[in-house]
């Protein structure tokens, strides 16, 4: 008997409560018909008892179907009933309508700004990527990574090697031809701060090079790149 005895504290899950609640049925039922029989069969109480039994057989369906119908949510576990109380008890926000067309207004602010901003990097960029441009096959392996990505993002399918036989420059300087607009100067500067270069230098015109940008120049720098670099601090 000990075997089939049901521990109250170990059900703690839907399918459990209704295995429980079948066990109950044929534990009240077979009590039932074992008194009757153990009565003298046309007493009244063994016949109550008979009847009882056949009863509880559909007063205990009609409550297990109920339990699997309107109740179901609340037979769930626990993670999937907590789930179930907070989607039903979500309240309907009211929002005000200044305060709609506040947040509407300010939505569409930020959308406007986003397009501009996008408008400028590509305005930027499609100056920058009609330049020609060189790099030297000494740069550091990261560096060099990051001018081969850079160039291929602006779509520049064309990249002249220089260097040869000679050394690793010393500095990392980007040379800019001295005849570039300033505005395209100043793109190219912070380009190549971006991508790790400290310095900067002209490529004037006497000199025999016909790119526009050379990553990892020769030479003596002429500064430091900064934000902005004005044409009023180039040497003469």
């Amino acid at each position: 008997m000990e075997k089939n005895n049901i521990s109250p504290e170990k059900i703690t899950k839907p399918i459990q409560l209704l295995g429980a609640w079948l066990v109950g049925l044929l534990a009240i039922d077979g009590t039932f018909l074992i008194a009757a029989k153990s009565m003298d069969l046309a007493s009244w109480q063994s016949g109550a008892l008979t009847i009882a039994a056949i009863v509880n057989v559909p007063l205990f369906i009609g409550a297990l179907f109920l339990l699997q119908t309107k109740f179901r949510p609340e037979l769930q576990e626990d993670s999937y009933y907590s789930t179930y109380l907070n989607n039903r008890t979500n309240e309907v926000m009211k929002v005000p309508k200044t305060e709609l067309l506040h947040d509407q207004l300010l939505s569409k602010i930020n959308h406007l700004e986003s397009k501009l901003k996008k408008s400028e990097y590509a305005l930027n960029d499609s100056k920058i990527s009609k330049l020609s441009y060189g790099v030297n096959i000494h740069l550091d392996k990261e560096v060099d990574t990051k001018v081969e990505n850079k160039l291929d993002e602006l779509g520049i399918q064309i990249v002249r090697l220089f260097g040869g036989e000679s050394n690793k420059p010393d500095n990392l300087i980007v040379a800019i031809n001295s005849q570039l607009p300033i505005d395209v100067e100043n793109e190219v500067l912070l380009m190549a701060k971006d991508l790790g270069f400290e310095y900067y230098s002209y490529i004037e015109p006497f000199e025999e090079t016909e790119e526009d940008v050379l990553f990892g120049a020769y030479g003596k720098p002429e500064g430091k790149i900064s934000i902005k670099v004005p044409k009023a601090a180039r040497s003469p």
